[in-house]
Protein backbone atom coordinates (compact mmCIF):
# COMPACT_ATOMS: atom_id res chain seq x y z
CA UNK A 1 0.00 0.00 0.00
CA UNK A 2 2.87 2.39 1.15
CA UNK A 3 4.44 1.74 -2.24
CA UNK A 4 1.08 2.33 -4.21
CA UNK A 5 1.00 6.14 -2.33
CA UNK A 6 4.66 6.55 -3.30
CA UNK A 7 3.58 5.81 -6.85
CA UNK A 8 0.35 8.07 -7.11
CA UNK A 9 2.21 10.71 -5.19
CA UNK A 10 5.27 10.80 -7.90
CA UNK A 11 3.02 10.74 -10.78
CA UNK A 12 0.86 13.70 -9.00
CA UNK A 13 4.65 15.21 -8.26
CA UNK A 14 5.46 14.57 -12.43
CA UNK A 15 2.72 16.02 -13.71
CA UNK A 16 2.74 19.52 -11.86
CA UNK A 17 6.01 19.59 -13.27
CA UNK A 18 5.15 18.87 -16.53
CA UNK A 19 2.23 21.46 -16.48
CA UNK A 20 4.58 23.95 -15.09
CA UNK A 21 6.92 23.55 -18.26
CA UNK A 22 4.27 23.64 -20.71
CA UNK A 23 3.79 19.85 -21.09
CA UNK A 24 0.17 19.86 -20.92
CA UNK A 25 -0.23 16.84 -22.76
CA UNK A 26 2.61 14.88 -20.34
CA UNK A 27 0.76 16.08 -17.54
CA UNK A 28 -2.82 15.14 -18.60
CA UNK A 29 -1.00 12.01 -19.36
CA UNK A 30 0.59 11.08 -15.79
CA UNK A 31 -2.76 12.75 -14.42
CA UNK A 32 -4.72 9.71 -15.65
CA UNK A 33 -2.19 7.31 -14.89
CA UNK A 34 -2.59 8.48 -11.03
CA UNK A 35 -6.07 8.23 -11.43
CA UNK A 36 -6.15 4.93 -12.61
CA UNK A 37 -4.21 3.98 -9.33
CA UNK A 38 -6.10 5.97 -6.79
CA UNK A 39 -9.61 7.05 -8.13
CA UNK A 40 -10.32 8.80 -4.50
CA UNK A 41 -6.75 10.89 -5.20
CA UNK A 42 -8.14 14.85 -5.42
CA UNK A 43 -4.73 15.88 -6.07
CA UNK A 44 -5.10 13.40 -9.00
CA UNK A 45 -8.22 14.81 -10.62
CA UNK A 46 -7.08 18.60 -9.90
CA UNK A 47 -3.68 17.72 -11.96
CA UNK A 48 -6.31 16.72 -14.58
CA UNK A 49 -8.68 19.07 -14.61
CA UNK A 50 -5.76 21.98 -14.43
CA UNK A 51 -4.64 20.05 -18.23
CA UNK A 52 -7.79 20.19 -19.82
CA UNK A 53 -8.10 23.67 -18.77
CA UNK A 54 -4.94 24.46 -20.46
CA UNK A 55 -6.64 23.06 -23.81
CA UNK A 56 -9.30 25.16 -23.15
CA UNK A 57 -11.59 21.73 -22.97
CA UNK A 58 -13.70 22.98 -20.35
CA UNK A 59 -16.36 20.59 -20.28
CA UNK A 60 -13.60 17.83 -19.10
CA UNK A 61 -12.22 20.46 -16.89
CA UNK A 62 -15.44 20.68 -15.18
CA UNK A 63 -15.88 16.97 -14.89
CA UNK A 64 -12.33 16.18 -13.00
CA UNK A 65 -12.69 19.47 -10.68
CA UNK A 66 -16.11 17.71 -9.46
CA UNK A 67 -14.55 14.49 -8.68
CA UNK A 68 -11.92 16.45 -7.10
CA UNK A 69 -14.60 18.33 -5.08
CA UNK A 70 -16.60 14.63 -4.41
CA UNK A 71 -13.23 13.40 -3.43
CA UNK A 72 -12.44 16.22 -0.67
CA UNK A 73 -15.98 18.30 0.24
CA UNK A 74 -14.55 19.80 2.82
CA UNK A 75 -11.86 21.94 1.28
CA UNK A 76 -12.77 25.14 -0.43
CA UNK A 77 -10.18 25.42 -2.90
CA UNK A 78 -11.91 22.65 -5.19
CA UNK A 79 -15.15 24.20 -5.48
CA UNK A 80 -12.84 27.29 -6.12
CA UNK A 81 -11.32 25.36 -8.94
CA UNK A 82 -14.77 23.86 -10.01
CA UNK A 83 -16.12 27.68 -9.94
CA UNK A 84 -13.13 28.93 -11.89
CA UNK A 85 -13.76 26.23 -14.84
CA UNK A 86 -17.60 27.04 -14.80
CA UNK A 87 -16.97 30.78 -15.22
CA UNK A 88 -14.45 30.33 -18.11
CA UNK A 89 -17.16 27.87 -19.81
CA UNK A 90 -19.61 31.49 -19.30
CA UNK A 91 -21.86 29.19 -16.73
CA UNK A 92 -22.19 32.21 -14.90
CA UNK A 93 -24.94 31.22 -12.54
CA UNK A 94 -23.16 27.95 -11.99
CA UNK A 95 -20.05 29.27 -11.09
CA UNK A 96 -21.43 31.89 -8.69
CA UNK A 97 -23.01 28.68 -6.61
CA UNK A 98 -19.77 27.26 -6.75
CA UNK A 99 -18.08 30.33 -5.61
CA UNK A 100 -20.34 30.91 -2.69
CA UNK A 101 -19.84 27.35 -1.43
CA UNK A 102 -16.02 27.91 -1.65
CA UNK A 103 -16.30 30.80 0.45
CA UNK A 104 -19.02 29.16 2.82
CA UNK A 105 -16.27 25.84 3.21
CA UNK A 106 -13.50 28.19 3.68
CA UNK A 107 -10.51 28.60 1.38
CA UNK A 108 -6.83 29.24 1.41
CA UNK A 109 -5.62 32.67 2.38
CA UNK A 110 -3.86 32.96 -1.40
CA UNK A 111 -7.13 31.79 -2.61
CA UNK A 112 -9.67 34.06 -0.98
CA UNK A 113 -9.24 37.03 -2.47
CA UNK A 114 -9.06 35.84 -5.96
CA UNK A 115 -12.01 34.33 -5.27
CA UNK A 116 -13.81 37.94 -4.04
CA UNK A 117 -12.37 39.52 -7.16
CA UNK A 118 -13.90 37.13 -9.81
CA UNK A 119 -17.00 36.91 -8.13
CA UNK A 120 -17.19 40.65 -8.37
CA UNK A 121 -16.03 40.77 -11.81
CA UNK A 122 -18.80 37.78 -12.71
CA UNK A 123 -21.10 40.26 -10.95
CA UNK A 124 -20.30 43.04 -13.19
CA UNK A 125 -20.72 41.24 -15.94
CA UNK A 126 -24.32 40.26 -14.98
CA UNK A 127 -24.87 44.12 -14.58
CA UNK A 128 -25.31 43.33 -10.28
CA UNK A 129 -23.47 46.28 -10.15
CA UNK A 130 -23.92 46.22 -5.91
CA UNK A 131 -22.91 43.31 -5.80
CA UNK A 132 -20.05 43.30 -7.52
CA UNK A 133 -18.55 46.50 -5.57
CA UNK A 134 -18.95 44.75 -2.15
CA UNK A 135 -16.82 41.77 -3.69
CA UNK A 136 -14.39 44.29 -5.11
CA UNK A 137 -14.15 45.81 -1.69
CA UNK A 138 -13.62 42.63 -0.41
CA UNK A 139 -11.18 41.53 -2.89
CA UNK A 140 -8.91 44.92 -1.82
CA UNK A 141 -8.70 44.15 1.63
CA UNK A 142 -6.90 40.54 1.20
CA UNK A 143 -5.20 41.30 -2.58
CA UNK A 144 -4.22 45.11 -2.06
CA UNK A 145 -3.88 47.38 -4.54
CA UNK A 146 -5.31 46.10 -7.61
CA UNK A 147 -5.63 47.94 -11.10
CA UNK A 148 -7.73 45.60 -12.29
CA UNK A 149 -9.86 45.94 -9.45
CA UNK A 150 -9.98 49.53 -9.50
CA UNK A 151 -11.29 50.43 -12.90
CA UNK A 152 -13.80 47.15 -12.18
CA UNK A 153 -14.95 49.47 -9.03
CA UNK A 154 -14.90 52.51 -10.82
CA UNK A 155 -16.90 51.20 -13.82
CA UNK A 156 -19.38 49.50 -10.72
CA UNK A 157 -19.76 52.96 -9.05
CA UNK A 158 -20.53 54.68 -12.21
CA UNK A 159 -23.32 51.65 -13.73
CA UNK A 160 -25.29 52.20 -10.41
CA UNK A 161 -25.14 55.52 -9.93
CA UNK A 162 -22.69 56.75 -7.76
CA UNK A 163 -20.29 58.64 -10.05
CA UNK A 164 -18.54 60.70 -7.51
CA UNK A 165 -17.52 57.50 -5.66
CA UNK A 166 -16.24 56.58 -9.77
CA UNK A 167 -14.40 59.29 -9.79
CA UNK A 168 -13.24 58.97 -6.56
CA UNK A 169 -12.06 55.13 -7.77
CA UNK A 170 -10.19 57.05 -10.66
CA UNK A 171 -8.17 59.56 -8.78
CA UNK A 172 -6.99 56.35 -6.57
CA UNK A 173 -5.58 55.21 -10.14
CA UNK A 174 -4.02 58.34 -11.24
CA UNK A 175 -2.32 58.27 -7.37
CA UNK A 176 -1.21 54.40 -8.34
CA UNK A 177 0.05 54.95 -11.56
CA UNK A 178 0.32 58.37 -12.27
CA UNK A 179 1.53 58.11 -15.97
CA UNK A 180 -1.04 55.47 -17.07
CA UNK A 181 -3.58 57.18 -18.76
CA UNK A 182 -6.58 54.53 -17.70
CA UNK A 183 -7.30 56.44 -14.26
CA UNK A 184 -8.00 59.51 -16.12
CA UNK A 185 -10.20 57.63 -18.93
CA UNK A 186 -12.59 56.65 -16.59
CA UNK A 187 -12.98 59.38 -14.97
CA UNK A 188 -13.55 61.56 -18.18
CA UNK A 189 -15.94 58.12 -19.42
CA UNK A 190 -18.18 58.88 -16.39
CA UNK A 191 -18.35 62.90 -17.19
CA UNK A 192 -18.77 62.21 -20.65
CA UNK A 193 -22.16 60.03 -19.93
CA UNK A 194 -23.49 62.66 -17.84
CA UNK A 195 -22.87 65.44 -21.05
CA UNK A 196 -20.32 67.70 -18.19
CA UNK A 197 -18.78 68.70 -21.75
CA UNK A 198 -16.64 70.88 -20.46
CA UNK A 199 -15.29 69.32 -17.37
CA UNK A 200 -14.40 65.95 -20.11
CA UNK A 201 -12.33 68.65 -21.64
CA UNK A 202 -10.53 69.46 -18.83
CA UNK A 203 -10.34 66.12 -17.77
CA UNK A 204 -8.30 65.42 -21.11
CA UNK A 205 -6.19 68.07 -20.49
CA UNK A 206 -5.41 66.93 -17.38
CA UNK A 207 -4.31 63.51 -19.23
CA UNK A 208 -2.34 65.27 -21.39
CA UNK A 209 -0.57 67.29 -19.00
CA UNK A 210 0.47 64.24 -16.79
CA UNK A 211 0.16 60.82 -18.68
CA UNK A 212 1.99 58.75 -21.14
CA UNK A 213 0.43 59.63 -24.69
CA UNK A 214 -1.70 56.56 -25.97
CA UNK A 215 -4.12 55.74 -28.28
CA UNK A 216 -6.88 55.85 -26.38
CA UNK A 217 -6.69 59.75 -24.98
CA UNK A 218 -6.56 60.37 -28.70
CA UNK A 219 -9.88 58.16 -29.48
CA UNK A 220 -11.39 59.83 -26.47
CA UNK A 221 -10.62 63.32 -27.97
CA UNK A 222 -12.07 62.52 -30.76
CA UNK A 223 -15.15 61.26 -28.74
CA UNK A 224 -15.49 64.25 -27.06
CA UNK A 225 -15.70 66.18 -30.43
CA UNK A 226 -18.19 64.16 -31.35
CA UNK A 227 -20.29 65.23 -28.38
CA UNK A 228 -19.48 68.63 -28.94
CA UNK A 229 -20.89 68.76 -32.48
CA UNK A 230 -23.91 66.93 -31.85
CA UNK A 231 -24.90 69.20 -28.90
CA UNK A 232 -24.55 72.05 -30.96
CA UNK A 233 -23.91 71.15 -35.24
CA UNK A 234 -20.65 73.29 -35.36
CA UNK A 235 -18.19 71.38 -37.80
CA UNK A 236 -15.05 73.08 -36.19
CA UNK A 237 -15.42 70.34 -33.75
CA UNK A 238 -15.07 67.54 -36.18
CA UNK A 239 -12.02 69.07 -37.92
CA UNK A 240 -10.41 69.58 -34.32
CA UNK A 241 -10.91 65.80 -34.45
CA UNK A 242 -9.30 65.10 -37.41
CA UNK A 243 -6.41 67.01 -36.11
CA UNK A 244 -6.53 64.94 -33.50
CA UNK A 245 -6.26 61.92 -35.33
CA UNK A 246 -3.45 63.44 -37.38
CA UNK A 247 -1.84 64.20 -33.60
CA UNK A 248 -2.27 60.52 -32.69
CA UNK A 249 -0.35 59.69 -36.10
CA UNK A 250 2.32 62.28 -35.17
CA UNK A 251 2.79 60.90 -31.75
CA UNK A 252 2.70 57.89 -31.78
CA UNK A 253 4.52 54.94 -33.26
CA UNK A 254 1.46 53.54 -35.28
CA UNK A 255 1.49 50.00 -36.59
CA UNK A 256 0.23 49.15 -40.51
CA UNK A 257 -3.24 48.39 -38.62
CA UNK A 258 -3.06 51.52 -36.53
CA UNK A 259 -2.26 53.79 -39.17
CA UNK A 260 -5.15 52.04 -40.98
CA UNK A 261 -7.86 52.55 -38.46
CA UNK A 262 -6.71 56.63 -38.28
CA UNK A 263 -7.27 57.01 -41.52
CA UNK A 264 -10.62 55.43 -42.14
CA UNK A 265 -11.52 57.44 -38.84
CA UNK A 266 -10.50 60.46 -40.46
CA UNK A 267 -12.58 59.06 -43.70
CA UNK A 268 -15.61 59.17 -41.40
CA UNK A 269 -15.16 62.39 -39.92
CA UNK A 270 -14.90 63.65 -43.89
CA UNK A 271 -17.92 62.27 -45.04
CA UNK A 272 -19.67 63.78 -41.86
CA UNK A 273 -18.60 67.03 -43.19
CA UNK A 274 -19.46 66.03 -47.03
CA UNK A 275 -16.15 66.61 -47.72
CA UNK A 276 -16.10 63.68 -50.55
CA UNK A 277 -12.41 64.41 -51.98
CA UNK A 278 -10.64 64.51 -48.34
CA UNK A 279 -12.71 61.08 -47.27
CA UNK A 280 -11.76 59.34 -50.97
CA UNK A 281 -7.84 60.77 -50.16
CA UNK A 282 -8.19 58.91 -46.64
CA UNK A 283 -9.41 55.70 -48.39
CA UNK A 284 -6.83 55.36 -50.61
CA UNK A 285 -4.36 55.75 -47.53
CA UNK A 286 -6.02 52.76 -45.53
CA UNK A 287 -5.25 50.63 -47.82
CA UNK A 288 -1.99 51.46 -49.13
CA UNK A 289 -1.13 52.94 -44.86
CA UNK A 290 2.56 52.13 -44.90
CA UNK A 291 3.43 53.87 -48.34
CA UNK A 292 0.88 56.57 -47.25
CA UNK A 293 2.65 57.01 -43.06
CA UNK A 294 5.91 57.02 -44.80
CA UNK A 295 5.64 59.36 -47.48
CA UNK A 296 3.67 62.00 -45.09
CA UNK A 297 0.09 61.53 -45.88
CA UNK A 298 -1.38 63.98 -43.63
CA UNK A 299 -5.16 63.74 -42.66
CA UNK A 300 -5.54 67.33 -42.71
CA UNK A 301 -7.05 69.01 -45.59
CA UNK A 302 -4.41 72.63 -45.41
CA UNK A 303 -4.80 75.70 -47.14
CA UNK A 304 -1.95 76.60 -49.27
CA UNK A 305 0.59 78.46 -46.82
CA UNK A 306 0.98 82.25 -47.82
CA UNK A 307 4.84 82.58 -46.77
CA UNK A 308 4.82 85.99 -48.29
CA UNK A 309 2.61 87.08 -46.18
CA UNK A 310 3.24 85.51 -42.35
CA UNK A 311 4.91 87.47 -39.55
CA UNK A 312 7.81 85.59 -37.76
CA UNK A 313 6.54 85.18 -34.06
CA UNK A 314 8.47 86.80 -31.21
CA UNK A 315 10.94 84.45 -29.54
CA UNK A 316 8.69 84.38 -26.31
CA UNK A 317 5.82 83.30 -28.38
CA UNK A 318 8.17 80.98 -30.14
CA UNK A 319 9.43 79.56 -26.77
CA UNK A 320 5.83 79.69 -25.46
CA UNK A 321 4.33 77.33 -28.19
CA UNK A 322 6.89 74.93 -28.09
CA UNK A 323 6.61 74.06 -24.32
CA UNK A 324 3.18 73.68 -24.96
CA UNK A 325 3.49 70.65 -27.91
CA UNK A 326 6.83 69.54 -25.56
CA UNK A 327 4.55 69.27 -22.58
CA UNK A 328 1.46 67.33 -24.44
CA UNK A 329 3.18 64.92 -26.75
CA UNK A 330 6.78 65.42 -26.46
CA UNK A 331 9.71 66.04 -28.60
CA UNK A 332 8.57 63.25 -31.57
CA UNK A 333 5.79 65.17 -32.26
CA UNK A 334 7.34 68.60 -32.29
CA UNK A 335 9.37 67.18 -34.86
CA UNK A 336 6.83 65.40 -36.68
CA UNK A 337 5.37 69.54 -36.80
CA UNK A 338 8.35 71.25 -37.56
CA UNK A 339 8.95 68.59 -40.59
CA UNK A 340 5.38 68.40 -41.64
CA UNK A 341 5.34 72.22 -41.86
CA UNK A 342 8.50 72.37 -43.53
CA UNK A 343 7.44 70.61 -46.24
CA UNK A 344 4.00 72.40 -46.57
CA UNK A 345 5.73 75.55 -47.12
CA UNK A 346 7.90 74.57 -49.68
CA UNK A 347 5.15 73.00 -51.79
CA UNK A 348 2.85 75.89 -51.58
CA UNK A 349 5.19 78.63 -52.02
CA UNK A 350 4.89 79.44 -55.49
CA UNK A 351 7.82 79.81 -57.08
CA UNK A 352 9.43 81.62 -53.73
CA UNK A 353 12.23 78.65 -53.69
CA UNK A 354 13.97 79.95 -56.19
CA UNK A 355 15.29 82.84 -53.73
CA UNK A 356 16.00 80.81 -51.60
CA UNK A 357 19.78 79.16 -50.83
CA UNK A 358 19.39 75.79 -50.65
CA UNK A 359 20.56 73.70 -47.27
CA UNK A 360 22.92 70.90 -47.47
CA UNK A 361 20.73 67.62 -47.24
CA UNK A 362 21.62 65.93 -43.67
CA UNK A 363 20.58 62.92 -43.67
CA UNK A 364 17.67 61.86 -40.46
CA UNK A 365 18.96 59.70 -37.79
CA UNK A 366 17.09 55.89 -38.61
CA UNK A 367 16.71 56.40 -34.74
CA UNK A 368 15.23 59.61 -34.74
CA UNK A 369 12.73 58.96 -37.81
CA UNK A 370 9.70 56.11 -37.31
CA UNK A 371 8.71 54.09 -40.32
CA UNK A 372 6.18 51.87 -41.20
CA UNK A 373 7.63 48.52 -42.40
CA UNK A 374 7.23 49.17 -46.26
CA UNK A 375 6.89 45.66 -46.62
CA UNK A 376 3.81 45.43 -43.85
CA UNK A 377 0.29 44.29 -44.91
CA UNK A 378 -3.34 44.72 -43.29
CA UNK A 379 -5.55 42.04 -43.80
CA UNK A 380 -9.25 43.64 -44.01
CA UNK A 381 -11.54 41.19 -41.52
CA UNK A 382 -15.34 41.31 -42.72
CA UNK A 383 -15.76 44.70 -39.92
CA UNK A 384 -13.06 46.76 -41.70
CA UNK A 385 -13.94 45.80 -45.17
CA UNK A 386 -17.58 46.70 -44.71
CA UNK A 387 -16.51 50.00 -42.92
CA UNK A 388 -14.53 50.75 -45.98
CA UNK A 389 -16.75 49.70 -48.86
CA UNK A 390 -19.32 51.93 -46.81
CA UNK A 391 -17.06 55.12 -46.65
CA UNK A 392 -16.77 54.92 -50.40
CA UNK A 393 -20.25 54.37 -51.04
CA UNK A 394 -20.74 57.45 -49.28
CA UNK A 395 -17.88 59.11 -50.27
CA UNK A 396 -18.89 58.48 -54.08
CA UNK A 397 -22.25 59.43 -53.19
CA UNK A 398 -21.26 62.71 -52.12
CA UNK A 399 -19.47 63.10 -55.47
CA UNK A 400 -22.83 61.87 -57.43
CA UNK A 401 -20.38 59.21 -58.93
CA UNK A 402 -22.86 56.55 -59.89
CA UNK A 403 -20.44 54.43 -61.78
CA UNK A 404 -18.32 53.84 -58.34
CA UNK A 405 -21.92 53.67 -56.30
CA UNK A 406 -23.07 51.09 -58.39
CA UNK A 407 -19.68 49.46 -57.72
CA UNK A 408 -18.90 49.95 -53.94
CA UNK A 409 -22.97 49.07 -53.49
CA UNK A 410 -22.46 45.98 -55.36
CA UNK A 411 -19.35 44.94 -52.97
CA UNK A 412 -21.92 45.81 -49.36
CA UNK A 413 -24.89 43.84 -51.24
CA UNK A 414 -22.43 41.06 -50.55
CA UNK A 415 -21.77 41.56 -47.02
CA UNK A 416 -22.40 38.86 -44.23
CA UNK A 417 -23.42 41.78 -42.21
CA UNK A 418 -26.98 42.48 -42.48
CA UNK A 419 -27.04 46.11 -42.20
CA UNK A 420 -24.34 46.51 -44.38
CA UNK A 421 -26.47 44.23 -46.83
CA UNK A 422 -29.16 46.70 -47.00
CA UNK A 423 -27.16 49.85 -47.86
CA UNK A 424 -25.63 48.06 -50.66
CA UNK A 425 -28.48 46.29 -51.93
CA UNK A 426 -30.57 49.85 -51.21
CA UNK A 427 -27.82 51.83 -52.83
CA UNK A 428 -27.74 50.19 -56.04
CA UNK A 429 -31.41 50.25 -57.26
CA UNK A 430 -30.71 53.95 -56.01
CA UNK A 431 -27.97 54.20 -58.58
CA UNK A 432 -30.51 52.50 -61.19
CA UNK A 433 -33.04 55.01 -60.82
CA UNK A 434 -30.63 58.40 -60.23
CA UNK A 435 -28.99 57.55 -64.05
CA UNK A 436 -32.71 56.62 -65.58
CA UNK A 437 -32.24 52.57 -66.20
CA UNK A 438 -35.73 52.03 -67.41
CA UNK A 439 -35.89 48.60 -65.10
CA UNK A 440 -35.34 50.30 -61.82
CA UNK A 441 -38.72 50.00 -60.98
CA UNK A 442 -38.60 46.17 -61.43
CA UNK A 443 -35.31 46.23 -58.99
CA UNK A 444 -37.27 48.00 -56.21
CA UNK A 445 -39.82 45.10 -56.33
CA UNK A 446 -37.14 42.87 -56.00
CA UNK A 447 -35.49 44.82 -53.29
CA UNK A 448 -39.28 45.18 -51.52
CA UNK A 449 -39.90 41.43 -52.06
CA UNK A 450 -36.38 40.90 -50.36
CA UNK A 451 -36.96 43.08 -46.91
CA UNK A 452 -40.67 41.52 -46.82
CA UNK A 453 -38.87 38.32 -46.57
CA UNK A 454 -36.53 39.13 -43.96
CA UNK A 455 -39.15 40.38 -41.78
CA UNK A 456 -40.59 37.51 -42.10
CA UNK A 457 -38.18 35.47 -40.89
CA UNK A 458 -37.36 38.00 -38.29
CA UNK A 459 -40.30 40.10 -37.38
CA UNK A 460 -38.13 42.39 -35.27
CA UNK A 461 -35.96 43.54 -37.98
CA UNK A 462 -36.14 47.42 -37.58
CA UNK A 463 -33.78 47.85 -40.53
CA UNK A 464 -35.97 46.01 -42.97
CA UNK A 465 -39.09 48.29 -42.29
CA UNK A 466 -36.96 51.74 -42.50
CA UNK A 467 -35.27 50.38 -45.98
CA UNK A 468 -39.06 49.24 -46.99
CA UNK A 469 -39.71 52.97 -46.30
CA UNK A 470 -37.23 54.14 -48.05
CA UNK A 471 -37.65 52.26 -51.04
CA UNK A 472 -41.46 53.44 -51.31
CA UNK A 473 -40.53 56.82 -51.01
CA UNK A 474 -38.29 56.54 -53.89
CA UNK A 475 -41.06 55.14 -55.94
CA UNK A 476 -43.32 57.86 -55.07
CA UNK A 477 -45.82 55.22 -52.57
CA UNK A 478 -46.41 57.62 -49.80
CA UNK A 479 -49.65 55.95 -48.74
CA UNK A 480 -47.77 52.91 -48.57
CA UNK A 481 -44.74 53.96 -46.67
CA UNK A 482 -46.85 56.29 -43.83
CA UNK A 483 -48.53 53.30 -43.03
CA UNK A 484 -45.44 51.28 -42.46
CA UNK A 485 -44.26 54.08 -40.60
CA UNK A 486 -46.55 53.23 -37.81
CA UNK A 487 -44.38 50.70 -37.10
CA UNK A 488 -41.55 52.08 -35.92
CA UNK A 489 -40.70 54.36 -32.70
CA UNK A 490 -41.56 58.44 -33.10
CA UNK A 491 -37.47 58.61 -32.94
CA UNK A 492 -36.87 56.57 -36.02
CA UNK A 493 -40.20 57.68 -37.96
CA UNK A 494 -39.67 60.98 -38.08
CA UNK A 495 -36.77 61.55 -40.29
CA UNK A 496 -38.67 59.57 -42.65
CA UNK A 497 -41.89 61.00 -42.23
CA UNK A 498 -39.92 64.43 -42.98
CA UNK A 499 -38.79 62.61 -46.32
CA UNK A 500 -41.99 61.93 -47.09
CA UNK A 501 -43.04 65.69 -46.89
CA UNK A 502 -40.33 66.18 -48.81
CA UNK A 503 -40.84 64.24 -51.68
CA UNK A 504 -44.39 65.31 -51.91
CA UNK A 505 -43.40 68.62 -52.26
CA UNK A 506 -40.99 67.74 -54.82
CA UNK A 507 -37.88 67.68 -52.73
CA UNK A 508 -35.20 64.89 -53.11
CA UNK A 509 -36.40 61.76 -51.63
Amino acid sequence: MANLNENVDMLIADSRFAFMQGKYKEALSLAKNAIELDNKNADAFQCAGNAYMSAADYSAAIDAYKKAVECEPDKGDRYFNLAYAYATDNKAADALAMFAKADEVGCSPNVVGQLYKIVAMLCFDLRKFDDAIINFIKAEKIIGIDMDILQRKALSYSMSGQTSAGIEVANQMKIVAPTEYLGYRIAFNIILQEDRLEEAEKELDRAECFAKPTADIFADWVAYQNARFKLDGDPNHLLDAVRKINDSLCVLHPSAEDATAAYLNAAEIYVQLENADMALNCLHAAENPAVSYNEGFSVIERPDIDVRTASRPSEREIAHAIDAVRRKYGDRRLEAMGREMTRKTVRSSSGAEEQLTPLAAEPESPADTYRIDDGAKVVFDQEKQDQLFRLYLSAYTLKKDIPHIKTYASKLANSTEQHNKYVGKYSLVKALKDEGDPNYKDEYQSLLRFLRNSMIKDPSDLMAVSFRIQCLIDLGQFDDAEKLCGMLSDELAKPLREQIISAKAGGDS
